[in-house]
């Protein structure tokens, strides 16, 4: 019988790593950086892989799993609106939610699951030095008062956009030309060299960079964008 699935054809003790790996790797790039609001719930369901492959896990590493799945889909819902998350949240998903955590979960014996999250807690703090001043982490907006600032820049674009746009007659009858500037010998508007158009579209307002300012966020962008 043919399995349909290429994971469904590979042994298991290759499909398993390959399909945590890739929740893993999935989350991480959906913000193009090593944790973000996302990677809690991405983290929380590859562990969630591994449950179901070794048929149940000690009963502390069930609660840390289930709290992550409820502290990931509010994550995916703060990344879905680009909503501001409290430093709760940050802390928990850079320091015990974040991939090394996770994989550290995995691998090692239930019996440990508190030394895990130490030795993942260590690594992320040298990640935080070795990538300084790059933040290796998204979590949205920086506070509050930026997530509402953006917010109300957007609607006032879109407003303003609105309010721009005149219905076009299709056969040109309507149309006030009165205001129009010069045109040139095909009757099209003639615009100055140097000169846009202000109708042009406008870009989106952008989330705030971590770190305040660049352009890029993280320490993946181009890794992920080969990817």
């Amino acid at each position: 019988m043919y399995p349909g699935l290429i994971f469904e054809s590979l042994p298991w003790w290759i499909a398993a790593p390959l399909l945590q790996i890739g929740l893993l790797v999935f989350g991480m790039a959906l913000d193009e950086t090593y944790v973000n609001r996302a990677t809690v719930l991405t983290g929380a369901l590859a562990l969630y892989t591994h449950s179901l492959i070794a048929g149940g896990v000690w009963m502390p590493v069930g609660l840390y799993l289930d709290i992550g799945l409820v502290i990931g889909a509010y994550g995916v819902y703060a990344y879905v609106v680009d909503a501001y998350v409290g430093n709760w949240f940050r802390i928990a998903a850079y320091f015990v939610y974040s991939p090394v955590a996770i994989m550290l979960v995995i691998l090692l014996p239930d019996i440990i699951f508190p030394v895990a999250l130490v030795v993942a807690g260590f690594v992320n703090l040298q990640l935080m030095d070795y990538f300084d001043p790059v933040e290796p982490y998204y979590f949205g907006p920086e506070s509050v008062e930026a997530y509402e600032e953006a917010v109300a820049e957007a609607d006032l674009a879109e407003s303003r956009g609105e309010s721009r746009q005149e219905p076009i007659d299709s056969s040109g009858e309507g149309v006030d030309h009165s205001t129009a500037g010069p045109t040139n010998e095909t009757g099209d508007a003639f615009v100055e060299p140097g000169e846009t158009d202000s109708n042009a579209d406008r870009p989106g307002v952008e989330p705030t960079p971590a770190g305040g300012g660049r352009d890029e966020r993280g320490i993946l962008p181009e890794f992920m964008r080969r990817l």
